[in-house]
């Protein structure tokens, strides 16, 4: 089937660099029986500003030229808000110059088709593991598309379904679209005895060599996805499979619940360590291979520890618990 293009396209959205300036050439005509057809339209104007933000994306979308010699719509596409949990990216194409059961090369359905917006969609399979993509006819040679990928496929598939709505209200024959809930992004302000720490200094050198298969000098960072938040990775040194780096992440703004991964989860153990009790979350993200155990410090404030094993699920949080003893012995307070 067609759908190799989306691979590449969801991957380049990971950076939204332009806007919207594409328009999809051709002249729509009606077909008997089925209404009219779309009208040639920029992918990136099928969800107002408005509507991206209340969906929880960030605007602008970046906009994907059409290519007819591999048959790929014009697409725009938009990557959640960096405190989403979990991350994710919206992508909605619409054509007039291409059949939909040709561009899908005989896939089949994975669900009956549904009524969203006035349209009737249709789910099929992608290329993309955890990607729900859903389809509707508009005519002979005419069709729309929203998908969502990054979250496991029920949460994908329960995203893309609250996004239909939306874009339906800017294609032919869709309703109006039910007002949303903007959807929030405000954190703490960041603050408490976290707000001056350096992560690194949580772990001292005697203690990182305690450590099996951890290089001995932490990296810090800052993240790029938790508001105010900071981190130091010693990387792991034996090879690409085997133990995976170490990891500790200090959230002044962070409860312990709002990590991503763990969000909505209860953890599957409580370490308690001189009567801070840590929670422990293995297959964190849904990652088979990686482990978190997180500490509240305050209401609002919180310490995650990360690392993980690659080809023994048995050993994926040992690490982790090696380590609690050590870094709340340097915690502040």
């Amino acid at each position: 089937m067609r759908m190799k293009w989306q691979v590449g396209a969801v991957l380049a959205a990971v950076t939204v660099v332009t806007g919207c300036a594409v328009t999809v050439g051709g002249s729509a005509s009606p077909v008997p029986g089925q209404g009219p057809v779309a009208e040639a339209a920029d992918a990136c104007s099928l969800l107002s500003p408005d509507q991206v933000e209340a969906l929880g994306y960030r605007n602008p979308g970046h906009s994907v030229k059409a290519k007819k010699e591999t048959e790929q719509p014009p697409m725009c596409l938009w990557n959640s808000k960096d405190d989403a949990d979990p991350s994710s990216v919206l992508n909605v194409g619409m054509t007039t110059d291409i059949n939909l059961d040709d561009y899908l090369s005989g896939a089949l359905p994975k669900s009956s088709p549904q009524q969203l917006g006035g349209l009737s969609w249709t789910q099929y399979a992608s290329v993309i593991g955890d990607d729900c993509v859903m389809y509707t006819v508009l005519g002979t040679k005419s069709f729309a598309y929203v998908s969502v990928s990054g979250p496991p496929i029920e949460k994908a598939c329960e995203l893309t379904k609250a996004a239909i709505p939306q874009v339906a209200e800017h294609l032919p024959g869709g309703r109006p679209a039910p007002s949303i809930t903007p959807s929030s992004s405000s954190k703490p302000e960041p603050g408490g005895p976290l707000l001056s720490v350096d992560p690194c200094s949580l772990l001292k050198p005697g203690q990182v060599a305690q450590l099996k298969d951890i290089a001995p000098d932490g990296k810090k960072d800052t993240s790029s996805t938790v508001p105010n938040a900071t981190y130091c990775l010693w990387d792991d040194t034996d090879g690409d499979d085997g133990q995976k780096a170490f990891e500790v992440w200090l959230g002044p703004s962070t409860p312990a619940g709002d990590w991503p991964g763990v969000k909505g989860i209860q953890p599957t153990e409580t370490v308690d360590v001189g009567g801070k009790k840590w929670g422990v979350f293995p297959n964190k993200g849904g990652l088979r291979v990686t482990c978190g155990a997180t500490l509240a410090v305050t209401e609002t404030s919180s310490v995650q520890v990360v690392s993980g094993f690659i080809g023994d699920d048995t050993k994926t949080c040992d690490l982790v618990k090696q380590g609690l003893p050590l870094v709340t012995a340097n915690l502040p307070g």
